[in-house]
């Protein structure tokens, strides 16, 4: 019994500082971050790339992060992360031009590159039959900050401008690392063991680089990662392009932060139902039925000029986000190798910032010079092709193998 309390105390208090955290995240970059970063001259393109800079980190350092937590346990990650969760905004109160904004956002991103994939792992270690649910529910939580991020972001910056956000941001971060800090204040408890939890049968280490390898090329795990890049690419994709498109629709930044933040209330109230559902009924059949939704949403969008007709369109394209990501994580949790959870999401998260990293630069190069439409349009194409991928490899493990990846 002090075990399952000690491990739901554990969950508590990671969903609690991931949903802080993320807020502060989020609410530097959206919908603030293209609009600051075109007052200080960024073009298009560059507009992109700096969108992008936060997510580098991640390709870097994830699967370090991860493995590091496979084998030597998690809370000095988890508290490194939050550190630059708390000090980063207050740099960008010092950016001056577009140069300077990308190195605060490349700084940024170590804090979600290493508590991602740790705050995963920590839970899927401690989660059992309930994998989906679990990483789920820590999910919501998440989003529960990053949905009110834009909302915050946008009424704030019209109301004291980026030093508000940035303020709003920072004192974010800071009670995010107080909650973490005090968590973890007596040594010796239960959840300082998740170490030996998750590296459990695995009494001799791997080399870094050949568990790194060994990971990168073991199929199933590289097949989820690729689908999840392609959702992440898209989603990073549109959160950077949609606030320049509302402006060109005549949106105040005020209802984009709203419209941002509405895409979320489905994720928010419906993917821990979403990712019981996959413990029970198989990820792959949930993933399918996500990507669909979500490409039919994107061409939806890449029509509709009319804001109040957005949002219940920006709703549905939430489920279907949901969908798919309340079974990603869960699926790579199911087919890591033993003793390395966390090196597994590690790589998947890895993947993931590739996927987001490249999706601004390349959609906003494409909307700079055939309008966003094009942009919008081209991630419900990406979404379609996803689904049909994931439908294949469903049909192609049903003959072969009934039991793996369902």
């Amino acid at each position: 019994m002090k075990k399952t309390t000690d491990g739901l105390r554990m969950i508590v208090m990671i969903g609690c500082c991931g949903a802080l955290a993320i807020f502060s995240s989020t609410i530097s970059k959206s919908p603030i971050l293209p609009i600051f970063a075109a007052r200080l001259g960024a073009t298009g393109a560059q507009i992109g790339i700096i969108a992008s800079m936060s997510t580098i980190p991640g390709i870097l350092i994830s699967y370090i992060a991860g493995d590091l937590a496979d084998r030597y346990g998690y809370k000095k990650i988890l508290i490194c992360s939050l550190l630059i969760f708390a000090s980063a905004p207050f740099l960008y109160l010092l950016v001056s031009d577009p140069l300077q904004l990308g190195a605060v956002r490349f700084y940024h991103g170590f804090a979600t590159a290493a508590f991602g994939p740790v705050a995963l792992a920590t839970i899927a270690a401690f989660s059992g039959k309930n994998t989906g649910q679990n990483l789920s529910l820590y999910s919501s939580a998440t989003m529960i900050g990053r949905a009110l991020a834009p909302t915050v972001g946008g009424n704030a910056y019209g109301i004291g401008g980026h030093t508000s956000v940035y303020t709003i941001a920072g004192i974010g971060g800071i009670l995010a690392l107080c909650l973490a800090v005090l968590f973890f204040r007596k040594p010796g408890k239960e959840e300082d063991k998740s170490a030996a939890t998750i590296n459990k049968g695995n009494e001799k280490a791997e080399s870094f680089f050949r568990k790194f390898l060994g990971l990168l090329t073991y199929g199933p795990l590289l097949f989820v990662g690729i689908l999840n890049a392609c959702m992440y690419f898209a989603y990073g994709a549109f959160e950077m392009i949609f606030p320049l498109y509302a402006k060109e629709l005549d949106i105040s930044p005020g209802f984009t932060g709203i419209l941002l933040s509405v895409q979320l209330v489905g994720v928010i109230l419906l993917k821990p139902l979403f990712g019981r559902a996959s413990d029970k009924v198989g990820r792959l059949p949930m993933m399918i039925a996500g990507l669909s939704v979500c490409a039919v949403s994107f061409f939806l969008l890449a029509a509709i000029r009319s804001a109040y007709v957005l949002a219940p369109v920006i709703i549905v394209y939430g489920l279907g986000f949901a969908l798919v990501t309340a079974s990603t994580n869960a699926l790579a949790a199911d087919v890591a190798k033993a003793g390395a959870v966390g090196a597994s999401l590690g790589i998947m998260s890895t993947l993931m910032d590739v996927g987001q990293t490249l999706g601004p630069p390349v959609v906003g190069g494409v909307s700079g010079t055939s309008g966003f439409s094009a942009g919008i349009g081209i991630l419900g194409g990406i979404m379609l092709l996803a689904a049909a991928a994931c439908t294949a490899w469903h049909i192609k493990e049903k003959r072969q193998k009934p039991e793996s990846l369902s």
